[in-house]
């Protein structure tokens, strides 16, 4: 586990490092998947299907799981996101309590669909890897 005080303080890249809960909300300040300048995936545990390609990238469903989500919160924030270029780190939860930095990426795209089996619209966003940078 990478102590707190290099999560918060440091530019460098701590892609690849298994990080506590305290440390990743140091960083992300929400319990909420979509933080200010990253964000939190699972592979399923939180009822969001998230999809991870072997290329990297990562189909994110977008937040809000009842009735149709909105471009508001944190969809908007990802919205914006892509339309700025904006570079965001991705905690992804491993186990309860134990988290991976994957390190920063852009919002590459999105896209609004209807899940039939829910009857509801969501958004789709594809997460691409960036690479570090500095002020993160």
């Amino acid at each position: 586990v990478v102590p707190t005080f290099l999560l918060v303080q440091s530019h460098m890249c701590l892609a690849g490092f298994s990080l506590g809960w305290s440390e990743v909300f140091a960083y992300h300040r929400t319990r909420k998947g979509i933080g200010k300048r990253s964000l939190l995936v699972d592979r399923g545990e939180s009822g969001y299907r998230n999809v991870f390609f072997p290329d990297g990238r990562i189909l994110y469903q977008g937040e809000g799981k009842r009735g149709n989500q909105e471009p508001l919160g944190g969809n908007l924030r990802l919205l914006l996101a892509q339309k700025r270029g904006t570079p965001l780190r991705v905690f992804l939860r491993e186990r309860p309590g134990l988290w991976r930095d994957l390190g920063c990426y852009r919002v590459e795209g999105h896209r609004y669909s209807l899940l039939p089996e829910e009857g509801r619209w969501v958004y789709w966003f594809t997460l691409a890897p960036c690479g570090c940078e500095e002020g993160l």
